[in-house]
């Protein structure tokens, strides 16, 4: 394809990233931001550090340290999910308001969309325990969504001719109907145990992905199926991690092999779904978006960019991604579609032939959590350095692949600027 016609999709896919629907889903992502890169933090901290199988607890043998910081730990477990559900709150609170914009009661939309999303997430557990519920994004903006759409529909013209005590009096009366409408919806939805995460579409999903594909020893061209799938369920903000979890027998049997033989050279499955996605195409999170705060932190020349990804950049490091999905933003922008979907796509297939053929040992052996991405493949293999340095060529890969795209945004953001400036001098 000719670089003429690559910039053209590019543009065009800026063009749509700016319409006032995306900027409505953009600022209510990046309204959650500073909840999300604190989350990602003591999340990193968490699963690295305090958890028995963590990649420093590992490395460092502090195992007594976990085992004599049980309370503390629970706590700070509790503190991430509640943060969780705050920031998803709030990008229900910031959507519900961008969408309601041109109405006086923006506000008690936003409270109606708190009180809303912190309802139906949480429950009563068997001792009548408060238990929160960890719902996605898209559960969040849907949720937002919702309730300015039933703040719209109650929508009641005020006569500018009116004094504004009479106006508020006026808005706030008219603010009861959609209330009520809203509380008896949200109170309907829990009679009806609605538990999207445990009880709903998700569950539904996983049952029929894992129905359709028992074992994950696949062909290149299956793979690259899920591969696709999975990637474009994280764009969506779904739960990728829950409907893709493959938990099968061609681990345990490529690890057993590995142990009786002392070597994974001759894995069973060398190109199963555990060897190949986890070890290669998912290096900072799905998307491999290492590799994009590499290439915005290298020839980004926009500061505001810069700063937000060197505050994500130790999550991602750590392959806790969601600072950068949900701060960038790239859940739901068009411009970082293509490059999201198709980086993940070209490493597995840059990687399948090298573990097929056993030009380098499959990556079999269980890693630690939180290991970093580019650890992955060289601790799984037992400490091979070949995998090590194909992985490390596939994020060089997944950088150019992510290059254009990221050059083309900073140039329109830049060139955006430029006409603001020159608008507001004259």
């Amino acid at each position: 394809m000719k670089k003429y016609n690559i910039q053209s999709i590019i543009d065009w896919l800026y063009r749509i990233s700016t319409l006032q629907w995306f900027n409505y889903l953009q600022s209510s992502l990046i309204a959650a931001f500073p909840i999300i890169v604190v989350n990602g933090f003591l999340e990193t901290i968490l699963q690295t550090l305090m958890t028995d199988n963590g990649f420093f607890v590992v490395i460092f043998h502090l195992e007594h340290f976990v085992a004599s910081n049980a309370i503390f730990i629970n706590q700070l477990t509790v503190l991430v999910q509640l943060l969780q559900v705050f920031a998803n709150t709030i990008i229900a609170v910031q959507f519900s308001r961008n969408v309601i914009k041109p109405l006086d009661n923006n506000i008690a939309c936003g409270a109606m969309a708190a009180f809303s999303f912190i309802i139906l997430s949480i429950k009563l557990g068997q001792n009548n325990e408060l238990i929160f519920l960890i719902h996605g994004v898209t559960f969040a903006l849907l949720t937002g969504l919702g309730v300015s759409k039933c703040f719209d529909f109650f929508r009641v013209e005020v006569d500018k001719d009116n004094n504004d005590r009479q106006n508020a009096l006026i808005a706030t009366l008219t603010n009861i109907k959609p209330i009520i409408c809203i509380i008896v919806s949200v109170l309907a939805l829990k009679m009806l145990n609605f538990e999207i995460d445990s009880n709903g579409v998700n569950v539904h999903l996983h049952s029929i992905i894992q129905t359709a594909l028992t074992d994950n020893h696949y062909s290149l061209i299956p793979m690259l199926l899920i591969l696709f799938l999975r990637s474009v369920s994280k764009f969506m903000g779904i739960n990728a991690d829950f409907l893709f979890g493959f938990s099968t027998r061609a681990q345990l049997v490529n690890l057993n092999h590995a142990l009786k033989f002392s070597h994974p050279v001759t894995a069973v499955y060398p190109t199963a779904y555990s060897t190949l996605y986890a070890c290669f195409a998912n290096l900072g999170g799905d998307g491999m978006l290492l590799a994009l705060i590499i290439v915005v932190l290298v020839i980004g020349k926009n500061q505001h960019l810069k700063r937000l990804l060197t505050w994500s950049f130790i999550p991602t490091f750590f392959n806790f991604s969601e600072p950068v999905m949900v701060g960038f933003p790239i859940m739901y922008m068009p411009i970082y579609l293509i490059p999201f979907i198709m980086s993940p796509l070209v490493t597995t297939v840059i990687a399948y032939p090298f573990l097929k053929y056993n030009i380098v040992p499959a990556p079999v052996y269980p890693v630690p959590n939180g290991t970093p991405g580019l650890m992955k493949a060289f601790i799984a293999s037992g400490g091979n350095i070949p995998i090590l340095l194909l992985a490390l060529f596939c994020l060089v890969v997944s950088c150019f692949i992510y290059l254009p795209f990221v050059k083309a945004e900073v140039r329109l953001i830049n060139l955006e600027h430029t006409k603001f400036s020159a608008s507001f001098k004259r």
